[in-house]
């Protein structure tokens, strides 16, 4: 009988630990997206950009609390600086206006992102080779013709070369998001020109902020020239004191009817639940009392 039952908890214990095993090899690992990229703006300020995201039931969630590592040149190279995610998986850093970065034998700059992972999310990495760029962009208007011309070039080997074949997008930012006003490609001399809209609403002077950009471009990333003009129509806030909208003190009048006739539909129907209840009762009594005079009878 002893034997048995120890044979009975070897067999036990042998399943529990295959069970164990099996759970450990089952553990979910993340495998992460790790996204890099360079930017740089109008006043040349320059920075890095890491997003760290996982997909969850074909959602896309970010990471955050998590070291990245920058460096220049390979992983684990010249000036690694670490930075951690924030609430939304960004980690930016912003490269030194006066920092030297030295270049390849073409030309470019090559820095890199690492992710080191942990127990339970994947390690990730990413380079990026990129050309330092010069985009001008300057403004003229004739005969009510208003022209953005654009101008791109780079400096290798100390000599300062036109950028040819590039697309650059331009933008006017709105309230929620940029709207498009075209795109260009430069030519052979490293210039391109557009015709500026003459019917974009402006501020109340009538200023617009047009921006100029290259984006996620292959060799120079993002980078944007932006500047104020007064090319926009003047915003006009005023508005006649008869004049009826949301943000006036006097509502719309179909705003009005639609909440009376819904207030009226809602108070009628607990007016009716309330004459209702009291019919009901009337009748009950009523009814009582019959029954009571046919029983006395």
């Amino acid at each position: 009988m002893i034997k048995h039952i120890s044979k009975r908890v070897s067999i036990f214990s042998l399943l529990m630990l295959l069970s164990l095993a099996s759970f450990s090899q089952d553990k979910t690992i993340i495998s992460p997206y790790l996204t890099f990229q360079y930017f740089k703006d109008s006043d040349n300020h320059r920075f890095l950009q890491t997003i760290l995201t996982y997909s969850f039931n074909r959602m896309e969630l970010p990471l955050p609390d998590m070291e990245i590592s920058f460096s220049h040149g390979s992983p684990g190279g010249d000036q690694q600086v670490s930075v951690k995610t924030d609430t939304k998986g960004f980690a930016k850093l912003p490269l030194d206006d006066s920092l030297v970065l030295p270049v390849d034998k073409d030309g470019f700059w090559l820095f890199t992102t690492e992710f080191k992972g942990n127990d339970s999310i994947e390690a990730a990495s990413a380079g990026l080779l990129i050309k330092d760029v010069n985009l001008k962009m300057s403004l003229s208007e004739a005969d009510s013709i208003k022209t953005i011309t654009l101008n791109a070039t780079v400096t290798e080997e100390g000599e300062v070369k036109p950028v040819a074949d590039e697309i650059i997008y331009i933008y006017v930012p709105r309230m929620f998001s940029m709207l498009s006003i075209g795109e260009v490609t430069l030519d052979g001399s490293g210039t391109a020109s557009i015709e500026f809209p003459a019917d974009l609403p402006g501020d109340e002077e009538g200023n617009i902020t047009i921006i100029a950009k290259f984006e996620e471009n292959p060799l120079f990333g993002n980078v944007e020239n932006k500047i104020l003009q007064q090319w926009g129509l003047p915003k006009e806030n005023y508005s006649p004191s008869t004049h009826r909208a949301l943000w006036t003190k006097t509502a719309p009048r179909w705003m009005i009817y639609t909440l009376s006739v819904l207030l009226t539909g809602v108070w009628g129907h607990y007016l009716f639940a309330i004459i209702s209840l009291i019919l009901i009762r009337k009748d009950a009594k009523k009814q009582l009392v019959n029954n009571n005079e046919k029983i006395l009878k």
